[in-house]
Protein backbone atom coordinates (compact mmCIF):
# COMPACT_ATOMS: atom_id res chain seq x y z
CA UNK A 1 0.00 0.00 0.00
CA UNK A 2 1.15 3.47 -0.98
CA UNK A 3 0.53 6.28 1.64
CA UNK A 4 -0.58 9.85 0.50
CA UNK A 5 2.69 11.65 0.83
CA UNK A 6 5.02 9.51 -1.55
CA UNK A 7 2.10 8.39 -3.88
CA UNK A 8 1.93 9.60 -7.74
CA UNK A 9 -1.03 12.47 -7.91
CA UNK A 10 -1.72 11.00 -11.54
CA UNK A 11 -1.27 6.99 -11.50
CA UNK A 12 -1.57 6.26 -7.84
CA UNK A 13 1.54 4.41 -7.47
CA UNK A 14 4.68 4.88 -4.82
CA UNK A 15 7.11 7.53 -6.13
CA UNK A 16 11.02 7.28 -6.38
CA UNK A 17 12.00 10.88 -5.93
CA UNK A 18 14.64 10.82 -8.58
CA UNK A 19 16.26 14.11 -10.20
CA UNK A 20 15.14 14.09 -14.18
CA UNK A 21 12.07 11.52 -13.25
CA UNK A 22 10.11 12.80 -10.52
CA UNK A 23 9.24 15.64 -9.21
CA UNK A 24 7.19 16.87 -5.82
CA UNK A 25 4.83 19.95 -6.19
CA UNK A 26 5.25 21.78 -2.62
CA UNK A 27 1.86 23.44 -1.37
CA UNK A 28 3.56 26.65 -0.85
CA UNK A 29 3.41 26.74 -5.15
CA UNK A 30 0.13 27.42 -4.80
CA UNK A 31 -0.33 25.55 -8.39
CA UNK A 32 -3.56 26.23 -9.52
CA UNK A 33 -5.83 22.55 -10.23
CA UNK A 34 -8.48 24.32 -12.22
CA UNK A 35 -9.15 20.77 -13.67
CA UNK A 36 -10.48 19.65 -10.13
CA UNK A 37 -13.53 20.73 -7.87
CA UNK A 38 -12.27 18.70 -5.04
CA UNK A 39 -9.36 20.75 -4.32
CA UNK A 40 -8.24 24.26 -5.85
CA UNK A 41 -4.49 23.40 -5.22
CA UNK A 42 -2.44 20.99 -7.01
CA UNK A 43 0.70 19.78 -4.43
CA UNK A 44 2.42 16.16 -4.05
CA UNK A 45 4.42 13.44 -5.55
CA UNK A 46 4.43 12.93 -9.66
CA UNK A 47 6.42 10.96 -11.98
CA UNK A 48 7.40 12.70 -15.02
CA UNK A 49 6.46 9.82 -17.56
CA UNK A 50 2.74 9.81 -15.75
CA UNK A 51 2.32 13.99 -16.46
CA UNK A 52 3.87 13.13 -20.40
CA UNK A 53 0.26 11.45 -20.90
CA UNK A 54 -1.71 13.04 -18.50
CA UNK A 55 -5.09 14.70 -19.78
CA UNK A 56 -4.60 17.05 -18.07
CA UNK A 57 -1.30 18.02 -19.02
CA UNK A 58 -1.16 21.36 -20.80
CA UNK A 59 -3.43 22.65 -18.45
CA UNK A 60 -0.67 21.71 -15.42
CA UNK A 61 2.43 22.36 -17.73
CA UNK A 62 1.08 26.13 -18.02
CA UNK A 63 0.99 26.68 -14.45
CA UNK A 64 4.27 25.37 -13.98
CA UNK A 65 5.18 27.93 -16.95
CA UNK A 66 3.49 30.98 -14.92
CA UNK A 67 5.43 29.88 -11.72
CA UNK A 68 8.74 29.44 -12.52
CA UNK A 69 8.84 32.10 -15.46
CA UNK A 70 7.02 34.52 -13.18
CA UNK A 71 7.70 37.47 -10.50
CA UNK A 72 4.48 36.25 -8.42
CA UNK A 73 1.28 37.05 -7.79
CA UNK A 74 -2.20 37.34 -6.32
CA UNK A 75 -4.95 34.57 -6.82
CA UNK A 76 -8.42 34.66 -5.54
CA UNK A 77 -10.73 31.64 -4.77
CA UNK A 78 -13.28 30.60 -3.06
CA UNK A 79 -13.67 28.06 -0.05
CA UNK A 80 -16.23 27.69 2.45
CA UNK A 81 -17.98 30.49 1.89
CA UNK A 82 -15.16 32.79 2.09
CA UNK A 83 -12.97 34.73 -0.21
CA UNK A 84 -8.89 33.97 0.11
CA UNK A 85 -6.46 35.83 -1.89
CA UNK A 86 -3.17 34.24 -1.31
CA UNK A 87 0.03 35.27 -3.08
CA UNK A 88 1.30 32.52 -5.59
CA UNK A 89 5.19 33.06 -5.65
CA UNK A 90 7.48 33.57 -9.04
CA UNK A 91 10.82 31.91 -9.10
CA UNK A 92 11.94 34.32 -11.73
CA UNK A 93 13.32 32.28 -14.70
CA UNK A 94 12.08 35.05 -16.46
CA UNK A 95 14.65 35.41 -19.22
CA UNK A 96 13.76 33.16 -22.50
CA UNK A 97 17.09 32.01 -24.59
CA UNK A 98 15.66 29.38 -26.89
CA UNK A 99 12.41 28.51 -27.98
CA UNK A 100 12.10 25.33 -29.74
CA UNK A 101 9.48 22.38 -31.16
CA UNK A 102 10.06 20.55 -28.29
CA UNK A 103 11.05 22.63 -25.55
CA UNK A 104 11.96 25.84 -24.37
CA UNK A 105 14.95 27.46 -21.88
CA UNK A 106 15.07 30.23 -19.91
CA UNK A 107 17.38 32.00 -17.84
CA UNK A 108 17.15 33.20 -14.34
CA UNK A 109 17.24 37.06 -13.96
CA UNK A 110 19.74 37.10 -10.80
CA UNK A 111 21.58 33.83 -10.94
CA UNK A 112 23.23 31.94 -13.03
CA UNK A 113 20.87 29.22 -13.17
CA UNK A 114 18.83 27.86 -15.89
CA UNK A 115 14.85 26.13 -16.82
CA UNK A 116 14.45 23.74 -19.24
CA UNK A 117 10.47 23.24 -19.86
CA UNK A 118 9.66 20.40 -22.49
CA UNK A 119 6.41 20.21 -23.78
CA UNK A 120 5.60 16.29 -22.92
CA UNK A 121 6.17 17.44 -19.37
CA UNK A 122 9.49 17.08 -17.60
CA UNK A 123 11.43 20.52 -16.99
CA UNK A 124 15.14 20.58 -15.45
CA UNK A 125 16.84 23.17 -13.39
CA UNK A 126 20.69 24.00 -14.68
CA UNK A 127 23.50 25.24 -12.54
CA UNK A 128 26.71 27.02 -14.14
CA UNK A 129 28.84 23.72 -13.41
CA UNK A 130 25.98 21.54 -15.48
CA UNK A 131 26.49 24.10 -17.98
CA UNK A 132 30.03 23.88 -18.25
CA UNK A 133 29.73 20.36 -18.61
CA UNK A 134 27.22 20.31 -21.65
CA UNK A 135 29.90 22.29 -23.23
CA UNK A 136 32.64 20.04 -22.75
CA UNK A 137 30.53 16.43 -23.29
CA UNK A 138 27.23 17.18 -23.83
CA UNK A 139 25.43 15.20 -20.40
CA UNK A 140 24.48 17.44 -17.54
CA UNK A 141 24.56 15.16 -14.40
CA UNK A 142 22.58 15.94 -11.21
CA UNK A 143 24.66 15.43 -8.49
CA UNK A 144 22.74 14.21 -5.44
CA UNK A 145 21.43 14.57 -2.81
CA UNK A 146 19.89 14.08 0.38
CA UNK A 147 16.29 12.33 -0.21
CA UNK A 148 14.18 10.91 2.53
CA UNK A 149 11.15 8.37 1.89
CA UNK A 150 9.07 6.24 3.53
CA UNK A 151 8.73 2.70 1.83
CA UNK A 152 5.17 1.87 1.22
CA UNK A 153 3.79 -0.89 3.50
CA UNK A 154 4.98 -4.73 2.22
CA UNK A 155 7.02 -7.59 3.45
CA UNK A 156 9.64 -6.96 6.06
CA UNK A 157 13.01 -5.55 4.78
CA UNK A 158 16.03 -5.53 6.90
CA UNK A 159 18.52 -3.20 6.84
CA UNK A 160 21.28 -5.34 5.05
CA UNK A 161 19.06 -6.16 2.37
CA UNK A 162 18.13 -2.82 1.36
CA UNK A 163 21.71 -1.75 1.11
CA UNK A 164 22.41 -4.62 -0.72
CA UNK A 165 20.09 -3.34 -3.57
CA UNK A 166 20.91 -1.63 -6.61
CA UNK A 167 18.49 1.19 -7.67
CA UNK A 168 17.12 -1.34 -10.46
CA UNK A 169 16.36 -4.04 -8.43
CA UNK A 170 14.67 -1.52 -5.63
CA UNK A 171 12.25 0.12 -8.43
CA UNK A 172 11.43 -3.73 -9.35
CA UNK A 173 10.83 -4.58 -5.59
CA UNK A 174 8.19 -0.91 -5.48
CA UNK A 175 6.81 -2.01 -8.53
CA UNK A 176 6.97 1.20 -10.18
CA UNK A 177 10.53 0.40 -12.47
CA UNK A 178 7.75 1.16 -15.92
CA UNK A 179 7.54 4.62 -14.39
CA UNK A 180 11.32 5.60 -15.05
CA UNK A 181 11.78 4.54 -18.80
CA UNK A 182 15.34 5.21 -19.74
CA UNK A 183 16.50 5.97 -16.19
CA UNK A 184 19.79 3.17 -17.07
CA UNK A 185 20.93 5.41 -19.61
CA UNK A 186 22.06 8.13 -17.30
CA UNK A 187 24.26 6.25 -15.69
CA UNK A 188 22.45 6.46 -12.31
CA UNK A 189 24.68 6.62 -9.41
CA UNK A 190 22.42 5.15 -6.22
CA UNK A 191 24.10 5.31 -2.57
CA UNK A 192 21.74 3.93 0.29
CA UNK A 193 22.35 6.34 3.28
CA UNK A 194 20.84 4.39 5.82
CA UNK A 195 17.11 2.66 6.69
CA UNK A 196 15.07 2.31 9.59
CA UNK A 197 13.10 -1.25 9.25
CA UNK A 198 10.50 -0.66 11.82
CA UNK A 199 9.56 3.03 10.47
CA UNK A 200 10.66 1.96 6.51
CA UNK A 201 12.42 5.34 6.21
CA UNK A 202 15.04 5.40 3.79
CA UNK A 203 17.73 7.71 3.01
CA UNK A 204 19.63 7.53 -0.20
CA UNK A 205 20.84 9.86 -3.11
CA UNK A 206 20.82 9.56 -6.99
CA UNK A 207 23.24 11.08 -8.92
CA UNK A 208 22.45 10.61 -12.97
CA UNK A 209 22.50 12.08 -16.48
CA UNK A 210 19.73 13.96 -16.98
CA UNK A 211 17.40 13.06 -19.68
CA UNK A 212 17.23 16.82 -21.21
CA UNK A 213 15.92 16.74 -25.53
CA UNK A 214 18.77 16.76 -27.63
CA UNK A 215 17.70 20.17 -29.08
CA UNK A 216 18.27 21.61 -25.90
CA UNK A 217 21.65 19.88 -25.55
CA UNK A 218 23.00 21.24 -28.40
CA UNK A 219 22.10 24.60 -27.94
CA UNK A 220 23.03 25.15 -24.20
CA UNK A 221 26.97 22.97 -24.97
CA UNK A 222 27.17 26.17 -27.79
CA UNK A 223 25.85 28.41 -25.32
CA UNK A 224 27.57 27.77 -22.62
CA UNK A 225 30.84 28.21 -23.93
CA UNK A 226 29.56 32.19 -24.87
CA UNK A 227 26.92 33.48 -22.58
CA UNK A 228 28.16 36.24 -19.81
CA UNK A 229 28.09 35.57 -15.87
CA UNK A 230 25.83 37.55 -13.88
CA UNK A 231 27.49 39.99 -12.32
CA UNK A 232 26.12 41.51 -8.91
CA UNK A 233 26.80 45.00 -7.58
CA UNK A 234 27.67 44.33 -4.32
CA UNK A 235 29.30 47.76 -3.18
CA UNK A 236 27.14 50.46 -1.30
CA UNK A 237 26.54 53.74 -3.40
CA UNK A 238 27.91 55.59 -0.52
CA UNK A 239 28.66 54.82 3.43
CA UNK A 240 25.35 57.35 4.26
CA UNK A 241 23.52 56.68 0.91
CA UNK A 242 20.34 53.66 1.62
CA UNK A 243 22.51 50.94 -0.83
CA UNK A 244 19.21 50.21 -2.35
CA UNK A 245 20.84 49.25 -5.44
CA UNK A 246 23.70 46.75 -3.59
CA UNK A 247 22.78 43.09 -5.38
CA UNK A 248 21.06 44.33 -7.91
CA UNK A 249 21.40 42.81 -11.82
CA UNK A 250 22.16 45.58 -14.00
CA UNK A 251 18.59 46.50 -15.37
CA UNK A 252 17.35 46.81 -11.82
CA UNK A 253 15.76 43.56 -10.76
CA UNK A 254 15.51 42.72 -7.65
CA UNK A 255 16.74 38.70 -6.70
CA UNK A 256 16.01 39.00 -3.05
CA UNK A 257 12.68 38.35 -3.23
CA UNK A 258 12.74 35.29 -4.94
CA UNK A 259 12.23 32.15 -3.03
CA UNK A 260 14.46 28.96 -3.79
CA UNK A 261 13.95 27.37 -6.88
CA UNK A 262 12.61 23.32 -6.65
CA UNK A 263 14.55 20.98 -7.50
CA UNK A 264 13.79 19.04 -10.82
Amino acid sequence: MTDELNSCRICGEFVLQIPGWSYYVPSYTLLRAEWRSDAPFFEGALHFSCLSGWEHREAFLAEIRTIMTGYGKSLMFEAGGETHTPHQPGFHFGDPIYRGEGCEIFRHTATDSWLVLTRRGPWFRLEREQLATLAEHGTARAAGGGERTELPEGPALAAEEVSGMGLAELLDLLGSADRYPGLSEGAPEYTVWSFHERKRVLEYSVAVDLPLPAPARTFLASYAREYQPIVLDDEPDSAEGSGGDAGRKPGGRDPGGAPPAPRG
